[in-house]
């Protein structure tokens, strides 16, 4: 984790976090040597937990790594979630943002950043780059508001937008942060609107389901009531 997501997390807990009553946040992808998330949300008040896929340090709970996407916790356990560097190394982000939607509770808060570029870093793949539409596209698919997202786009391109389009060279500089930050963070955070079966992601998965149903069974138990 670098020094300039460690900033982003700071900003938006004071920003969106540190007038909320203080709860329980899970950091998702939380093995760091350095617990750096840990240290700013406890500074408030909160009561952290990490996860990742092995038990190390700052790990509180640990991931089947057969099967990462499923969290063995109990829906609405949660009143924030948070991760960092994180979504980028996950091949299936979309099914973790629906278990991140499934435990935490309604109105309740989240918090992610990722890089917009930047070389390959396996560890152990390394799959995806995050712009603010992504961020959109992630609320719209799980059940949030996202209250705010921005990305820390390059001077390079901005320059490459002041010679070929103003416009989009001013809003640009009007949604990221650190003209300096190499990898190029998008912060997106969320606030919870809908219940879990009420996402468009479980009205995809009930269409898929009942066009293909268990054979073993003749329905899936994903829509079966």
């Amino acid at each position: 984790m670098h020094k300039e997501t460690v900033t982003l997390m700071k900003k938006a807990f004071r920003k969106h976090v540190a007038e909320r009553e203080p709860g329980l946040v899970l950091d998702v992808g939380a093995a760091q040597k350095r617990a750096w998330f840990r240290d700013i949300w406890e500074a408030g008040g909160w009561t952290y937990h990490g996860m990742d896929m092995k038990d190390t340090h700052n790990v509180d709970i640990v991931l089947d790594e057969a099967d990462p996407w499923r969290f063995d916790i109990e829906s609405g356990s949660y009143d924030a979630v948070i991760s960092g560097n994180m979504l980028e190394h996950n091949e299936f982000f979309w099914l973790t943002f629906l278990e991140m939607s499934r435990i935490l509770k309604p109105g309740g808060v989240m918090v992610h950043i990722a890089p917009s570029r930047g070389p390959e870093h396996r560890d152990p793949q390394d799959c995806w780059r995050w712009y603010r539409d992504g961020m959109f596209a992630m609320a719209k698919w799980a059940g949030f508001d996202c209250v705010e997202t921005t990305t820390d786009w390059s001077q390079e391109h901005v320059e490459h937008y002041e010679q070929k389009n103003s416009a989009r060279a001013r809003r640009l500089l009007r949604t990221r942060r650190h003209a300096d930050n190499f990898w190029g963070d998008t912060v997106g955070v969320f606030v919870k609107t809908q219940a879990i079966e009420d996402t468009l992601a479980m009205a995809y998965i009930r269409h898929f389901a009942t066009l293909h149903p268990d054979p073993a069974h003749g329905e899936n138990p994903v829509v079966a009531e």
